[in-house]
């Protein structure tokens, strides 16, 4: 399943504008060098998507209570695993022959949606080896081109209206795990130390 060339160009377009984008734009928060947020700090960031952030984040006690990399890292690591599941799900639906009304366009879409999930798994181990390493405004914008993938998915299925929410809720709650684990790397981004 090979992406378009349409699709290709919008990826490296929109990673290339991401890893071009200075940390400290857009009011991107700032952190001293040993600024450390709790977990309930840190989810506080993320505004609409608190609730969501304290379910996920407390899930996880891999991270110490004030260690802003590793809830970072717990943050990428849930979004990953929820993008596997839901990559997996594509697969199950995409055989499924009980759909009904499955026409051409809508099994286009799937493996569409199919691709792009496979794409942001990748990008969202990626992001995790990137925050492993330090590289924190690397890791921000792999995860946002992992959300960017999710909302072209998304959006593709705008053309077969009569399907158009088989992914809603999945891509909703994978978008929004992205923008946690996005707003939680920028709180250590910006840190004159982590800068590289």
């Amino acid at each position: 399943m090979a992406s378009s060339p349409y699709h290709a160009a919008v990826g490296v377009a929109v990673l290339s504008f991401l890893l071009a984008a200075p940390a400290a734009e857009a009011g991107a928060p700032t952190a001293s060098p040993s600024a450390t947020y709790s977990l309930e700090d840190a989810c506080k960031k993320t505004g609409p998507h608190y609730d969501l952030c304290m379910a996920t984040l407390s899930a996880d006690r891999s991270a110490k209570p004030s260690d802003t990399v590793g809830l970072a890292r717990v943050a990428i690591l849930a979004v990953q695993k929820n993008a596997s599941e839901t990559a997996t799900y594509l697969s199950s639906i995409y055989n499924d022959d009980s759909i009904e009304n499955k026409t051409l366009q809508l099994q286009q879409c799937l493996e569409d949606c199919s691709e792009r999930y496979e794409a942001a798994v990748e990008q969202l181990t990626d992001a995790t080896l990137a925050l492993d390493m330090g590289a924190y405004a690397e890791a921000m914008a792999l995860v946002a081109a992992g959300q960017a993938e999710v909302k072209l998915c998304q959006r593709g299925f705008k053309a077969v209206p009569e399907h158009r929410n088989i992914l809603t809720l999945r891509n909703r709650e994978v978008d929004q795990l992205c923008s946690i684990a996005f707003t939680i790397t920028n709180l250590i981004s910006a840190s004159p130390s982590a800068e590289e």
